[in-house]
Formats: C-alpha cells, sequence, structure tokens
C-alpha cells in the first residue's frame, strides 16, 4: 500500500470529539467527518477474544487476565461499550482504512487472520512499537503493509532506543517495515526528508496543534495521527488551496 495523498489518520477513531475513544461512535464520526483512515488497538482478552482497547490495564487489571464479559461489564457500567474486533471492522469496511495496532507479541497471526476475514490486503495496514511483531507479521504475509512506531515513553535503554528512533534505518530494515510513524517530538533534523531518501513514508503521531499540524504537512508527511480529524482535514484543504 502506497500514500496517495497526504492523509489524515484518526487517533482511535476520532477520538477527541466523543466522550468516548475506541469505540463504534468514535469510528463512526471519523466516518462521518471525512478522515481517510482510522487507527485503532487491539488487545487479547484471557478467553482469546481480539477486543479494540489502547491500555494494558483496565481498571487496574491486565486485559490478558480478564475475560470479554468481565471487561464489557466494567465499561458498560462506565457507560460505554469496548467492541470486538470483527465488531469495528463491521462497522468500518469498505467506508474507510483502518490502521491497526498490535499493541503485545504472541499473537500477531491470529490477527491478521482476524482482519482477512473482513479486509483486502489494501483496506488494512499494521503498526507496532515491536519490531519482532512487525517482522511476524510479514513472514506471515508479505502483502501487509506495516509501520514501525517510534517514541516509546519509558525505554528501558534510554539512549540506545532514542538514538535508533531518530535514526531509524536499521531497525526500518530489520523488521521489513514499509513506513516509519515517530511521535512527533522526534521529527527533526530533517527527518522526514531523511526517511524519503530510504523511501519510508513518514506517519506522524499524535499531533493535534494546529502549527504542527501545518508544519508537518508542508514538510511532506505521509500521514497525520489526530485526535481532531476535522481540524487537519480543513487545515489540508486550506493549504491546498493556497497553493492552487
Amino acid at each position: 500500500m502506497k500514500f496517495k495523498k497526504q492523509m489524515i489518520v484518526a487517533h482511535r477513531g476520532a477520538s477527541g470529539l466523543v466522550p468516548f475513544e475506541n469505540t463504534i461512535a468514535a469510528f463512526e464520526k471519523a466516518i462521518e467527518v471525512g478522515a481517510d483512515c482510522i487507527e485503532l488497538d487491539v488487545h487479547q482478552t484471557l478467553d482469546g477474544e481480539l477486543i479494540v482497547l489502547h491500555d494494558d490495564k483496565f481498571h487496574g487489571i491486565e486485559v490478558g487476565l480478564l475475560t470479554y464479559a468481565e471487561i464489557s461489564g466494567l465499561s458498560l457500567a462506565k457507560g460505554f461499550q469496548i467492541p470486538l474486533l470483527s465488531e469495528a471492522l463491521a462497522v468500518i469496511k469498505g467506508k474507510i482504512l483502518v490502521d491497526v495496532e498490535i499493541k503485545e507479541e504472541g499473537y500477531e497471526t491470529k490477527i491478521i487472520d482476524a482482519i482477512h476475514q473482513c479486509l483486502s490486503d489494501e483496506e488494512f495496514y499494521i503498526r507496532s512499537f515491536k519490531d519482532r511483531s512487525l517482522l511476524k507479521v510479514k513472514k506471515y504475509d508479505p502483502k501487509t503493509t506495516t509501520a514501525l512506531l517510534l517514541g516509546l515513553e519509558f525505554p528501558k535503554h534510554v539512549i540506545w532506543t532514542r538514538f535508533t528512533e531518530l535514526f531509524p534505518g536499521f531497525r526500518l530494515w530489520k523488521c521489513r517495515a514499509d513506513y516509519v510513524s515517530p511521535y512527533w517530538k522526534l521529527v527533526r533534523l530533517g527527518y522526514i526528508k531523511r526517511m524519503k531518501l530510504i523511501g519510508k513514508p513518514v506517519s506522524v503521531w499524535t499531533v493535534n496543534d494546529e502549527p504542527l499540524i501545518r508544519r508537518f504537512l508542508k514538510e511532506g508527511a505521509g500521514s497525520i495521527v489526530t485526535n481532531y480529524p476535522d481540524l487537519a482535514l480543513k487545515i489540508r484543504d486550506e493549504m491546498k488551496g493556497s497553493v492552487k
């Protein structure tokens, strides 16, 4: 999959425009405002269900130690429903691209199989902070587009990790990622130009500030991941108009 245009990716759905992120309502809102793609996160529950949820813990308990029924009960008590991956894909299919973040190792092929039950290779791509997960995906299905996420909040080896995030060429080659997705604070020292030289489009996350959205679009980012896709779309359209 190649970027045909600079894409606006709705982070966890249009998470800044609805009360709860990674919900069907958030995905429907992203579609409504015209986002090019939806980013969502996947975890596996104790009973093997693939669910759409960002955090590793829910109510202070590891997601993998809770059944889907337990998680559903806890989320409904808070006024929202955590969807199954299959439910989210059913809503999204045929309307918008999907950017699926794999949160942990161990069930990468299960996620790919679940996605393929609903979507073609051209309708989704995979991203992860975990180099080994991306390599497993590529070995299992070479046609799946992948992105290496960069910008770990608390890396074990800080200096080495930050260096390989600023200069990720070797990591990208080793895990066979198709593009790179850095946290916006890493995008400096000619980052986007450097990545273009090695043929890796840049997907910057998570950009909610108007001047920064303008800056990264102007510098040639392949996509902008944002909680406010409506704002980013407006800015992109304005910038296109000014070029004409």
